[in-house]
């Protein structure tokens, strides 16, 4: 029983169920987690359930390390990485989770990357002081999206406005980082070896994945505009809120913070909290409606919670999980707190699942 179970750090820290929290508010160093973590009582629960188990295949660690590195974000393909999980546990084959590509943060297919590239040209267009319908011409022909580019380069071009040097300055410097995260984010086809190999984008090494590596911090030319940038316009940074580390084109909304960013930049002002920014990008087919995305995950939340309990559930959910087992139940409870505590740490996934009415909704539909 429960009541007799010896509930202490070492046995928390020992446990699998330990491994699962990053980027939660147990995110934390050891002595700091385990005096949060003793107080909450699923915790005590999921440590039970491991204890009790006879035994732990080899498959299971390798569910453990997709359930703590799910996207925090919720990532592009929302819902799949969501699913994946679920169809891993349910498949309990060691070479079926081996074989499957794991959705995580600075991952995307090479279509998100097509999608950068042409606001990249755009980018580019403006910087050579080009009118903006000739980029709008090449796009309208060439562009991997199907949209209005003269539409797109014409706002675009009343946004940033007059150049100026430091305008252009955050703009070399938001190209660089968007072209770096087009050639250093992976999939299972492209290792970060098949785009933008005519670019130098940081220093280069291979990881332990067989993935390359661009450290962009390391580029001089990088260097010299952030130097530029200090000197002509020491506020650049509260102006732009880029990630100058690894640009998160894995992001569901990340064409839409573009968006932001130069609209920001062509004010040459941080943004205020509550800006209303048009849509001169057109990008809303790019990232959910966020509505719909909160529909579908509180019924998949839900759903979990019932199938792991032994109630009844959706059919979908039945499917993909199979034959009930106690390993299984340990493991979708896992994954159900986990989702539960990403929630909580209100970022870029509880934006995703908990839209406020301001929120510029997307159109891209939700592949179940």
């Amino acid at each position: 029983m429960i009541g007799n179970f010896e509930w202490t750090q070492e046995r928390f820290d020992t446990s699998l169920t330990s491994r699962c929290w990053w980027y939660t508010p147990y995110d934390i160093e050891a002595e700091s987690r385990w005096k949060l973590v003793f107080k909450d009582n699923e915790f005590k629960e999921l440590v039970y359930m491991e204890s009790q188990l006879e035994s732990i295949p080899t498959w299971v660690e390798k569910i453990i390390n997709r359930i703590c590195y799910i996207p925090p974000c919720g990532h592009y393909m929302f819902p799949e990485p969501f699913l994946q999980v679920i169809n891993l546990i349910g498949s309990s084959d060691l070479s079926v989770i081996e074989k499957s590509y794991p959705h995580t943060c600075y991952c995307v297919k090479h279509n998100r990357k097509e999608a950068a590239m042409d606001y990249c040209l755009c980018l580019d267009a403006w910087l050579a002081n080009t009118s903006s319908d000739i980029p709008a011409r090449e796009l309208e022909a060439l562009g991997f999206r199907k949209i209005d580019w003269y539409s797109v380069c014409n706002d675009l071009w009343e946004t940033l406005g007059e150049h100026t040097l430091k305008k252009e300055l955050l703009i070399e410097l938001t190209l660089h980082v968007i072209r770096h995260a087009i050639k250093a984010s992976s999939w299972d086809d492209d290792k970060a070896t098949n785009f933008g190999r005519d670019e130098y984008l940081g220093d280069f090494y291979m990881d332990s994945k067989g993935c390359a590596v661009f450290k962009q911090w390391n580029s001089p030319r990088l260097k010299n505009i952030e130097s530029r940038l200090s000197e002509l316009c020491p506020e650049w940074r509260n102006i732009v809120t880029v990630d100058y580390g690894f640009w998160w084109l894995c992001a569901p909304k990340v064409f839409r913070f573009l968006e932001r960013n130069l609209w920001a930049i062509g004010k040459m002002k941080p943004l205020k909290p509550d800006e209303k920014v048009p849509g001169f990008l057109r990008c809303e087919d790019t990232y959910p409606d966020q509505d719909k995305a909160a529909l579908w995950y509180r019924e998949f939340y839900s759903a979990l919670n019932s199938w792991w309990e032994g109630k009844n559930t959706t059919k979908d959910i039945s499917q993909r999980l199979g034959e009930p087992t106690p390993t299984k139940k340990w493991l979708v409870r896992l994954f159900r707190h986990k989702l539960r505590l990403l929630e909580l740490n209100g970022e870029e996934f509880a934006s995703l699942i908990n839209p406020e009415n301001t929120h510029r909704k997307g159109s891209k539909p939700l592949v179940i």
